[in-house]
Formats: structure tokens, C-alpha cells, sequence
């Protein structure tokens, strides 16, 4: 799960006890895969699945997703939150909306207090925190969109399996493999053995397991890519989602 407990705070905050915490869990459980699976269709879903470690994303197009996004299109600003406050907003109307009903040995009851008063659906923050959602959500969606040629096959991690000698300190492109367009920023010790080779630039196209190198000193540098980027927009097949009535 992307979501906890402990996110449901401040603007998200929750009635939350030992007895209503399981429930909330459950309510994770359930609706954080319908609205990813609706936000990016199926196939872009299990793949922006499978790109995660330790629950976070690694390929910089389903990164872009993941993190507020602010930019510029044809007039247009595309402003989103990010993937985490979007779910937490929608769980947070899916759960609220169901406790305004309780089930009971004698059916469903709607709830009453002794020191206040339920609040209408006017007043009721749960459409202000969906619809805010709804924004995120659809602004994601448009960025798919204006971004639908996004790159795949650039450099996520490597790593070196044979120092190259005779090598300066520097950024240089990279050669070999798949791909292209990827540049090394190379740090090497004052006899020119490489110590430490780091992706400078991700370049496109490349595949995990290709032998890179660069064409400098003697030409025994080798680097394996261990990961690439995912992420192919062209995949998206999502589903557009409205607003309330209750804006």
C-alpha cells in the first residue's frame, strides 16, 4: 500500500480509534488500486507497479507522476499534488461519506451527537477534499498526455565491473550498448583508475544487462546497466473522472 494510517492528518485528518482503525486500513486496501488502476488504465498501472522499490518509483517518467507536477501547457497550467495526496483525498471522501450511515443489529442508522450537529453535504469537507483530488487526478492525466513521446531506456543504476585506467576526472559520453545519447561522470585517483562511475546524463534506449564504457584512456572501462527507465506513456488507457455536484 502506498497509503497509512499516519497520513490521514491535518487537512486529511480522520476520527480514527482502536476500533475504527482496521476498518480505515481496509478502506486502503480497497480503493487505492481502483483509482491508480482508473487514473492510468491497466497496462501503464502494472508496469508504474513493477518500477517500484521499496515503494517508490525508479524511472523518471513514472517519478514525474508520482511528485507534484507545475507546468505550462497551451495556456493551461497542469498542477498536481502528487500520486499520495491524490489517493489520500480519495479514501478519505470514500470513508467519510460511509460513516454518515452506520449498520447496526437494527439496520442503518445515521449517526447523532449530543454536543454538535452532522453537517450537510454543503458543509461537508469531504467533496472539497475529492474534488481536489479529481484535480490532481485529471492534471496527471494531461500531463500523460502532453508528454506522450516521454523517453524510455534511459540510465537508472549501474554498476562499474572493471575499473578503466589511464583515465581523467571528467564527464564523457558513453559508448556502447543499446542505447544513446548517455554521458559517465567519471572520478578517477591521481594514476588514472577509475574510483567511481556515475550516470550524468540518462540518454534513451538502453537495456539492462548492456556493456557501456567510454572511449578514453585504455579503453577498459566497463560499467553494466543494472536498471532502465519504464514508463511508456503510449500505454496510458485511464479513464476521466468528473467532479462533484458539491463544489
Amino acid at each position: 500500500m502506498f497509503l497509512d494510517t499516519e497520513d490521514f492528518i491535518n487537512k486529511f485528518e480522520l476520527s480514527t480509534g482502536m476500533f475504527t482503525m482496521n476498518k480505515l486500513i481496509a478502506y486502503i486496501e480497497r480503493y487505492e488500486k481502483e483509482y491508480l488502476v482508473s487514473l492510468l488504465g491497466v497496462d501503464l498501472y502494472n508496469e508504474f507497479m513493477t518500477d517500484l522499490n521499496m515503494g517508490l518509483p525508479q524511472s523518471p517518467n513514472f517519478d514525474a507522476l508520482y511528485n507534484a507536477i507545475n507546468e505550462d501547457w497551451n495556456h493551461t497550467i497542469i498542477t498536481s499534488r502528487g500520486i499520495i495526496d491524490m489517493l489520500t483525498g480519495f479514501v478519505y471522501f470514500e470513508y467519510a461519506k460511509d460513516l454518515i450511515n452506520q449498520q447496526t443489529p437494527f439496520g442503518n442508522v445515521n449517526p447523532k451527537s449530543e454536543n454538535s450537529e452532522v453537517a450537510s453535504t454543503v458543509y461537508n469537507m469531504m467533496y472539497n477534499r475529492y474534488n481536489e483530488s479529481v484535480k490532481s487526478y485529471t492534471n496527471i492525466q494531461k500531463y500523460i498526455y502532453k508528454h506522450r513521446g516521454a523517453d524510455t531506456g534511459q540510465l537508472v543504476s549501474i554498476t562499474m565491473t572493471t575499473p578503466g585506467t589511464n583515465i581523467t576526472s571528467g564527464v564523457y559520453d558513453v559508448v556502447g550498448g543499446s542505447g544513446s545519447l548517455a554521458k559517465l561522470n567519471v572520478v578517477s585517483d591521481g594514476l588514472g583508475v577509475v574510483q567511481s562511475v556515475d550516470i550524468d546524463t540518462k540518454g534513451i534506449d538502453y537495456k539492462i544487462g548492456d556493456q557501456i564504457s567510454v572511449d578514453e584512456g585504455n579503453l577498459d572501462l566497463v560499467v553494466n546497466v543494472d536498471y532502465v527507465g519504464v514508463g511508456n506513456y503510449d500505454l496510458f488507457n485511464g479513464q476521466r473522472k468528473q467532479y462533484t455536484t458539491w463544489l
